[in-house]
């Protein structure tokens, strides 16, 4: 009887967070209703299971994204992308870090760090597309995540070492639409580097 009380006391104290980030939704106060879901996740991580805070995440996402707050909708997807990889859940993984780094994508007044954050969202959803052997995704987002770093971050050598990468794995595909493309930036990038 213990654990059904327990259990019950959890839904009903996650519950409250979640009408509270609800109402901060509807006044537009974006940043509150995120701690909102930050504090039922300390909640859920030390009372609840993966999946319920799977759940949580997921809940919250869906909420951000209808409510037009990219911000907070990529940091959700962080969460859950997080959620799958502890999981070793590959696929879901790296569709949750491409949707994190879409999302942030849609934030209007990038910063340096929001772009840092781009890049390292897709860098972790490249590891899993070659895990998961699809060299073409891979490439492309090689490709995107170079162009990242050479246009907003200034991370010169990462770009170089992406496009480097992509190039190795050119050679599985060798007719893909952005091999031209990999070996002018790469060029342009070693020539200009220095």
């Amino acid at each position: 009887m213990n654990l059904v009380s327990d259990y019950e006391a959890l839904r009903r104290r996650i519950e409250e967070y979640m009408i509270a980030a609800e109402e901060y939704v509807q006044e537009g106060e974006m940043h509150r209703a995120y701690w909102e879901f930050e504090k039922a996740h300390v909640l859920v991580e030390n009372e609840g299971t993966p999946e319920q805070l799977l759940t949580l995440w997921e809940h919250a996402a869906a909420g951000f994204t209808a409510a037009e707050a990219p911000l907070q909708a990529a940091q959700s997807h962080l969460h859950i992308a997080r959620i799958h990889a502890a999981a070793e859940r590959t696929e879901d993984a790296r569709d949750s870090f491409l949707a994190a780094a879409n999302a942030f994508a849609m934030v209007r007044n990038k910063t340096r760090d929001t772009w840092v954050t781009i890049a390292s969202a897709l860098e972790q959803a490249i590891e899993r597309t070659i895990a998961l052997g699809d060299n073409s995704t891979a490439i492309e987002l090689l490709f995107k995540c170079a162009a990242v770093h050479h246009k907003e971050t200034g991370y010169r050598m990462d770009a170089i070492n992406l496009l480097e990468r992509a190039q190795l794995l050119l050679e599985e595909v060798p007719n893909h639409p952005l091999s031209e493309d990999i070996t002018e930036l790469l060029k342009f990038l070693i020539e200009t580097s220095g």
